[in-house]
């Protein structure tokens, strides 16, 4: 079962240094990677519709309106990281574009918001093995050059993290059907 600890601790192995048993342990390898890691799972979590990481939430509004533009403002849940889709309307159609987010609300009209979004899953024991894998990665790179002082292994190990990110999100991504084209999709329309 795989734990931040965990994967923190298969990274620093590979850089051949003792794995930890806390974050809150004495020394500079722990702290490094407290400091590091959450950090670190936020970002590749935003960086792709993660099977293991995406919730559907429908949102009440919030009793103060925005100043314009919208007749409604809706608080964003406390684990959100990125938005998908409001309703059926991914994110980026040109369908789904009366809303924005600012700061930690989304503006937009009506009286509920069903919201399709990544959140932030820290618990790593739920994750596909493959992101697993990956964070791991992530960690070897970022932690590479504060551990060696090496920016050639570095830029290696973050090389080799590019690579093994595209193959991690093309197995994540075949287990969902593609989006199909509607017909009113622009690419569609402009051609006729």
């Amino acid at each position: 079962m795989s734990t931040s600890i965990s994967i923190c601790s298969n990274a620093l192995l590979q850089l051949g240094k003792a794995p930890i048993a806390s974050f809150n342990e004495p020394g500079d390898l722990a702290r490094l990677c407290s400091n590091l890691y959450g950090p670190e799972r936020d970002s590749i979590l935003r960086e792709n519709d993660w099977n293991c990481a995406i919730k559907r939430e429908v949102l009440a509004p919030m009793s103060t309106t925005p100043a314009f533009g919208f007749s409604a403002q809706f608080a964003l849940p406390s684990d959100y990281l990125r938005m998908i889709s409001i309703g059926d309307w991914k994110v980026g159609m040109p369908t789904c574009s009366r809303f924005k987010v600012e700061g930690r609300r989304i503006l937009a009209s009506g009286t509920a918001l069903p919201i399709v979004y990544v959140f932030r899953n820290d618990q790593e024991s739920t994750w596909d093995s493959k992101l697993v894998e990956l964070m791991t990665a992530r960690m070897l790179w970022k932690l590479a050059y504060p551990v060696t002082q090496s920016t050639t292994l570095r830029d290696e190990l973050k090389d080799e993290y590019i690579a093994m990110a595209k193959a991690a999100r093309a197995i994540d991504s075949q287990e969902n059907p593609s989006e199909p084209l509607s017909d009113d999709y622009t690419l569609i329309t402009g051609r006729m």
